[in-house]
């Protein structure tokens, strides 16, 4: 049934959209090869360099039924082959990987050393009314405000190091929101889920007081509490962010603890169209030792409560347009308390109006069992056609 789904998926909008411009298709085709070199550990087999081949699909279907209700679809294929899909453990289950309610994700296919995935990352209903919204089913749920750590991001916490996911995941959710103002709006999601400690029940009230925006949040989420806010502003002419949000426990019952997280950044863009970019995290519950143990590159279950093992961390990110058609660019994230760090230049070459060359690597270094340490070097190579 899922692959019929995704053939009618392809084929409705060569027989629609011609006919009806209510209903619309974009999507991108991507290749993004990776080259991994594992760190070699004291302790555990000797590792082999990796290879990895991803050839990434997506197609947004959006029907405007009329001026007050939208359906939306949105769907990854991505087929992945190399040495990498066989010699790592869990890489099948990383990307086989659905947390909602419903269970959109599946493998049409797969050999030794590739395999073909599906999911459907965005599938809701969308009806407005006056000052009213109202959207039902799997959606992105967006309340972070920060680049790297979004404190304020309950519902669907996302990796940095996940660059090819621009869309980021959605939950499966109903959102009511009521726009009070111009500048003011009133918003209330419940998350369905399958079991109490995976649902979220949470409000926002967002509105803009002296040339800042703010937004206070509060509800609870899987098995704990919550409240926060953040903000949005400007200072000496460049972005200045923040958000926090304090967890503590619903019950007894539970191993969660009280905790609180909270993100700070600015960004400025030099007269030079040089793009500067800083920001911090503070974890509570974070350790000041080393912070290895997880694999940073298969984690998928990321919650705002745990964005990262430390109890501080640091990013900082420069970029400039060499030319309109070519970007460089350098970010970097240290942990401060057992010196490691992570750093990734990357450029991009426009080559068509739609077809876009990307390079970049991501460089993880530090002692072992530091945050950064265990990991080793990726480099990438990425072509993208969009239509």
């Amino acid at each position: 049934m899922k692959f019929k789904s995704l053939f009618i998926l392809f084929l409705i909008p060569f027989f629609s959209f011609s006919q009806d411009q209510k209903l619309t298709l974009d999507g991108y085709l991507k290749d993004l090869h990776m080259y991994y070199h594992p760190e070699q550990l004291s302790v555990g087999p000797e590792l082999h360099d990796f290879n990895i081949n991803t050839i990434h699909n997506r197609l947004n279907l959006n029907w405007f039924a009329n001026d007050k209700m939208t359906f939306t679809l949105g769907m990854r294929n991505r087929f992945i082959s190399g040495n990498a899909v066989s010699d790592i453990p869990n890489n099948k289950s990383s990307v086989d990987f659905d947390n909602g309610f419903l269970d959109l994700s599946w493998i049409t296919t797969e050999g030794n050393n590739s395999f073909l995935h599906s999911i459907f990352d965005r599938a809701y209903i969308d009806y407005s009314t006056g000052n009213w919204q109202i959207r039902l089913g799997r959606q992105r749920i967006n309340w972070g405000i920060n680049l790297v750590w979004n404190p304020n991001d309950v519902f669907n916490s996302f990796s940095y190091f996940d660059f090819d996911y621009e869309e980021r995941p959605g939950s499966d959710a109903i959102n009511i929101r009521h726009y009070i103002g111009a500048t003011s709006s009133v918003e209330i999601v419940y998350k369905i889920a399958k079991s109490t400690n995976e649902m979220a029940l949470a409000a926002m009230y967002r509105f803009s007081y002296n040339n800042y925006d703010y937004q206070f949040i509060s509800g609870w989420v899987g098995d704990d509490y919550m409240i926060g806010g953040g903000y949005t502003g400007s200072i000496k002419g460049g972005g200045f962010r923040g958000e926090i949000t304090h967890f503590f426990p619903r019950t007894n019952q539970t191993n969660s603890q009280e905790s609180t997280v909270a993100s700070i950044s600015y960004d400025y863009t030099l007269k030079n169209n040089l793009y500067l970019s800083i920001e911090g995290l503070y974890n509570s519950k974070g350790t000041t030792g080393d912070a290895g143990g997880s694999n940073l590159l298969l984690t998928q279950n990321l919650s705002a409560k745990q964005l990262s093992l430390a109890k501080y961390s640091l990013f900082a990110q420069a970029s400039i347009p060499i030319n309109p058609l070519f970007n460089a660019g350098i970010a970097a994230i240290l942990n401060p308390s057992d010196n490691s760090w992570y750093l990734s230049p990357s450029c991009r070459y426009s080559i068509h109006e739609n077809i876009e060359l990307m390079i970049t690597t991501q460089l993880f270094f530090g002692k072992e069992r530091t945050e950064f340490g265990d990991i080793g070097q990726l480099a990438f190579a990425r072509i993208r056609w969009s239509f």
